[in-house]
């Protein structure tokens, strides 16, 4: 796999073609980690100290640095994107369209609860691996709406026997919000979990290395 790099009008920013389909649904816009748990890449690329904001777009990925130098980072940046693509993990756990942030108008009250419903979802333990859904990537997705919450979740695996347990403990868990008034738990295997999907401290307590 060969990855190109372009230059931009920003010092501060490069674009990476990898050659291949990135976010048909782009341009999306990341500026800071919590952004990034969307995107197994992102969430990889935010690890690589001195990456201040990563965007999506159809056959690029942008990538804006802080201070650091370029020819110290962009090494880190090729191997991390190239990891990603050689691993088969998806660019994003859910599509574009349910991510970027001019789909998703709301107070910051509402930014607030979801914040806090995601919260509360980590008290959900996976009883196979013994650590919370929200972290093992298990959760695609929370939305809030006038108090109604909608939570898109997967397993690892189809037909996994703890389905019908975590699916009710998501509801529970997001129930107990104050300010939540209704909860709706949907699950999908579009895309199916892979190991990438975990957060870093989940990659760590399981020893996984990128």
């Amino acid at each position: 796999m060969f990855i190109q790099t372009e230059a931009t009008a920003d010092p501060k920013s490069l674009k990476f073609l990898p050659g291949r389909e990135v976010l048909c649904d782009g341009p999306l816009d990341m500026t800071d980690r919590d952004a990034a748990a969307c995107s197994p890449l992102a969430t990889r690329l935010f690890d690589i100290a001195g990456v201040a904001a990563i965007s999506f777009g159809p056959d690029y990925i942008t990538v804006t640095k802080n201070d650091s130098d370029w020819q110290h980072l962009k090494p880190a940046l090729l191997g991390a994107i190239m990891e990603h693509f050689m691993s088969g993990a998806p660019i994003l756990l859910q599509p574009a369209r349910a991510l970027s942030p001019r789909s998703q108008p709301g107070s910051p009250e509402t930014a607030l609860l979801g914040a806090r419903v995601t919260d509360a979802l980590r008290l959900v333990i996976d009883p196979e691996l013994g650590y919370n859904i929200v972290d093992l990537g298990l959760v695609y997705d929370v939305r809030t709406e006038d108090g109604i919450t909608s939570i898109v979740m997967t397993t690892t695996t189809r037909g996994c026997p703890a389905t019908n347990y975590l699916k009710e403990g998501a509801h529970e868990a997001a129930s107990s919000v104050e300010g939540v008034k209704a909860v709706e738990v949907g699950l999908t295997y579009d895309p199916p979990w892979a190991p990438e999907m975990m957060s870093p401290e989940a990659k760590g307590h399981f020893g996984i290395v990128d």
